[in-house]
């Protein structure tokens, strides 16, 4: 796998981050499946079809994808984590998937089969290219005359109130480091739907669409759940972890989060307010 174009990411993917995404590994596929679902329609996965997972983790889209693909088809999951990848792969064997592939690879700059596939996928992980002009130049080389791309990422912060909460919480303790830049890969940098289109313009692709979805995101079956996830994971668990609290200050960040989502204690878990977009275009 070439590393050098998304270095930061893919130490990122291989260290600290694919260690905590595992941790939460059960709870985020029930989290996301709603979103990802969104955009599996949106494409019109159908039986038959050659599709492209892109930061597949470990493998819930992939495997949701080969059965709307039905034994006709063939699902090809990417990703930068190996750690990720080896616990897909082990779930692909065990269920004895033979529809599914695993690779770990940069989709940026991988040397996919050209022409060769109907669908580009990607559930949250197109946001983090380093260069993602390029990236979906790369992968449109590998659709088919009239191939689609559907993928789900996320609207700015001010639109997901389970970030804006999760870090007011943090900045009371805490500095909170800069924003991200636009052009800075990283969970909301498609949050813009000009440079979204401008990306996906400038590699190619035409009938360029944009749906706003606004739901809610389950942030954990039960408060503590809940707290644990948001103060290590997503934005304000990533400015704790940069920060190098000490145990005290996590401590305090721990009992506020818990007070803030008290609010949003459901039956079916602690449920923020979210907003996405659900982004289509054809080669």
């Amino acid at each position: 796998m070439d590393n050098t174009v998304n270095a930061d990411m893919v130490e990122f993917w291989n260290g600290v981050g694919g260690q905590k995404w595992l941790r939460f590994q059960d709870n985020m596929k029930e989290s996301l499946k709603p979103f990802g679902h969104m955009a599996m329609d949106a494409a019109s996965i159908s039986t038959g079809e050659q599709v492209i997972d892109v930061g597949c983790g470990c493998g819930d889209t992939t495997f949701e994808i080969a059965r709307r693909v039905g034994p006709g088809g063939q699902v090809l999951g990417v990703d930068i984590s190996k750690s990720l990848l080896a616990e897909a792969t082990g779930r692909a064997t065990s269920a004895g998937q033979e529809t599914v592939t695993f690779e770990n690879a940069d989709a940026q700059t991988h040397p996919f089969s050209p022409n060769a596939f109907d669908v580009v996928f990607s559930q949250f992980g197109v946001m983090f290219f380093g260069h993602p002009a390029g990236a979906f130049k790369n992968l449109r080389s590998a659709l088919k005359s009239g191939g689609r791309v559907a993928f789900a990422t996320w609207q700015p912060a001010k639109n997901n109130e389970w970030i804006t909460l999760s870090l007011d919480v943090v900045a009371k303790h805490l500095p909170l480091p800069a924003p991200s830049g636009p052009e800075e890969p990283g969970p909301l940098s498609f949050g813009d739907t000009e440079r979204v289109k401008k990306i996906l313009t400038k590699a190619g692709f035409s009938d360029i669409g944009m749906e706003g979805v606004s739901t809610s995101f389950i942030a954990g079956p039960n408060l503590d759940y809940a707290v644990e996830f948001l103060t290590q994971l997503g934005p304000a668990g990533r400015a704790i972890t940069n920060s190098e609290a000490n145990e005290e200050t996590k401590s305090r960040i721990a009992g506020d989060m818990r007070d803030a989502l008290g609010a949003y204690e459901t039956d079916r878990g602690v449920e923020i307010g979210s907003a996405i977009w659900v982004v289509t275009a054809r080669n």
